[in-house]
């Protein structure tokens, strides 16, 4: 999304997200039927924004208070899992059973999801929400030069350098003006 490329060999597809949520809400909520579909994207990716600070948030507190990332990590997933058992028991959503196979060749992917995630937590616990928001929003740009670099995709166009830089500086900027 980022890049503006929608390269259908991507392992990731969080490009995608936005219009999986905004047709999540829309086709469960009465309420957001209602809604635009250009509304119910920017409520989808609002609520993702909200979401993910919120998180941030919380994971520092609990990091700082409780400095043990691990049983911290530990207890959302299991979390996670309690909530989404109980929603399939409800009927509210279908989850496959778990099979070796799948449970095989997706086993490296998370694995290195977890990996980034205990990393995170542990940066957190080391580093104030300043730094951290300005080394995470550096990726995109550094994955887009990887990309280009390692796997011979294309370099992101000019109105998306510009987007990139653009998320740099400001968290750059934020940092700095809320450090001091």
């Amino acid at each position: 999304l980022i890049s503006g490329r929608y390269d259908t060999n991507q392992s990731t597809y969080w490009h995608l997200l936005p219009t999986y949520l905004s047709s999540f809400i829309s086709s469960h909520s009465p309420l957001a039927t209602t809604m635009s579909s250009s509304s119910g994207s920017a409520f989808a990716i609002g609520g993702y924004m909200l979401c993910s600070a919120t998180l941030l948030i919380s994971n520092k507190y609990a990091v700082h208070k409780l400095p043990a990332p691990s049983f911290v990590l530990f207890s959302q997933l299991a979390g996670t899992a309690i909530v989404v058992k109980t929603a399939q028991a409800l009927g509210y959503i279908k989850c496959d059973a778990l099979e070796k196979s799948k449970v095989v060749k997706f086993f490296p992917v998370a694995l290195i999801f977890l990996s980034t995630i205990f990393l995170n937590m542990k940066s957190l616990q080391y580093a104030n929400v300043e730094t951290f928001m300005v080394f995470r929003f550096s990726t995109p740009l550094c994955i887009s030069v990887a990309d280009f670099l390692f796997l011979g995709r294309q370099l992101p166009s000019p109105r998306s350098w510009a987007c990139l830089f653009a998320l740099v500086v400001g968290a750059m900027g934020y940092a700095r003006s809320d450090s001091s």
